[in-house]
């Protein structure tokens, strides 16, 4: 797979190479942008980090031509730890795909691309067909080769695919309207089978909406998401939501075979703009998991422009409920509560037209069954961003992490931004 990877790579670089040269001699539209990244610092495994990346996205829209084509890809080396990835040059390819309109009301999508249903979504090769107006009504078509990534490479093996279709309401007024169907196969097995639907209506003072995941083969809801936003009167903004997660697993995994609980969540939302530029915000959230545990969650915060050039947000949280189990050899598996609570503050200032800065912190107090007492996790960030030109931008960021894992963890990342 890596060989076929490395071949679809190439292929990319080369057609990027050649869509340049038409460019140049027939003077078609052909835009490129690029960020030139290095970043370092250890990961989450303790070995230290040096990654040199290199990101591409380009877009081909030649005047007066029923196609385009849109590409997008990283090459990068890891110069630190080869023993946790590969310290070869390494490429990824995320989406390269040619779209060509048949008619205003057929367009097909063809090449690597992210397809995104309610039923299920996949990054695949393959093709996607768009037809509109069909009276009210507009249909999806999707399929090809799923592609699953590794940590360096694709992990995708042969008989591996995705297909879906997705019928939605179009044009009709205060409606949005879906209802999608989507199937997996991992080596030309049946993976998983899905049926989705969304919804949401807008009226003056409301907007309800329901998302729904239907599992086939489990013959369970999945996913279920239920809510409206309320606007009672001017700048105020309530959201009142339930949320529903029944974790399942594709039919050819290991997990399948596992006992999973279920998790409910109810969410009440306030937020409101003063007359100053100010916006305050409250909510609270009750966590439901199975076996009579649950959480309370509290959160309050305000967002603040207190002056052109400056932009301030600040927020607090407070948990307190279900954190897990605990074993004692005396008494066996116990159920634990826990208390978490934390800030944080950030905020960005624009010192002149071109330069932005920018510093934020973290701060949590938690207490977990596994660890002994209250334990503490900061962390600090800070950097800036100047724009050299309108086509070319340079940004820094630093951050500390301190917590019981990690002892001033270090993280930083140089970016070189430019539009061609």
């Amino acid at each position: 797979m890596r060989c076929i990877f490395r071949k679809s790579f190439i292929f990319s670089i080369v057609l990027l190479t050649s869509l340049l040269a038409s460019a140049a001699v027939h003077a078609e539209p052909l835009r490129f942008s690029s960020s030139t990244q290095f970043l370092w610092g250890d990961d989450l495994l303790g070995a230290n980090q040096a990654i040199l990346a290199q990101y591409l996205r380009m877009n081909y829209v030649p005047e007066g031509k029923p196609f385009s084509i849109t590409g997008y890809g990283r090459v990068w080396k890891d110069f630190g730890s080869p023993d946790v990835r590969s310290n070869d040059f390494e490429g990824r390819l995320y989406y390269l795909y040619v779209d060509y309109a048949f008619a205003p009301q057929i367009t097909t999508r063809i090449g690597r691309q992210f397809t995104n249903f309610t039923a299920g979504t996949a990054l695949m090769d393959g093709v996607r067909l768009d037809v509109s107006d069909i009276g009210p009504v507009g249909i999806t078509l999707a399929g090809g080769r799923n592609v699953i990534f590794s940590l360096d490479s694709e992990f995708t093996r042969d008989g591996n695919y995705f297909v879906g279709v997705d019928v939605h309401l179009q044009d009709v007024k205060n409606t949005q309207l879906g209802i999608s169907y989507a199937r997996k196969y991992d080596e030309s097995d049946l993976a998983r089978e899905e049926l989705g639907m969304n919804f949401r209506y807008y009226f003056k003072m409301a907007s309800p909406y329901v998302e729904l995941k239907y599992d086939v083969v489990s013959e369970v809801f999945d996913e279920a998401t239920v809510g409206v936003d309320l606007f009672p009167i001017p700048n105020l903004k309530v959201k009142a939501e339930f949320y529903h997660s029944y974790p399942t697993f594709d039919t050819t995994s290991i997990y399948s075979v596992f006992a999973v609980d279920k998790y409910r969540e109810y969410l009440i939302l306030v937020e409101y703009n003063l007359s100053v530029p100010v916006t305050v915000y409250a909510s609270y959230k009750r966590q439901d998991y199975e076996e009579d545990t649950n959480a309370d969650v509290y959160t309050i915060g305000a967002r603040a422009h207190p002056m052109d050039k400056l932009s301030l947000n600040a927020s607090f949280d407070y948990r307190k409920g279900y954190t897990g189990y605990a074993y004692d050899t005396s008494a066996g598996k116990t159920n634990t509560d826990g208390k978490l609570y934390g800030f944080e503050v950030y905020g960005d200032y624009k010192l002149r037209k071109d330069i932005i800065v920018f510093a934020g912190a973290q701060f949590d107090t938690y207490d977990r069954p596994e660890l002994n007492g209250s334990n503490d996790a900061r962390r600090y960030w800070a950097g800036g961003r100047w724009i050299a030109t309108k086509n070319l931008a340079v940004t820094a960021r630093i951050e500390d992490n301190d917590n019981p894992n990690f002892s001033h963890r270090f993280l930083g990342r140089v970016a070189l931004d430019w539009n061609l």
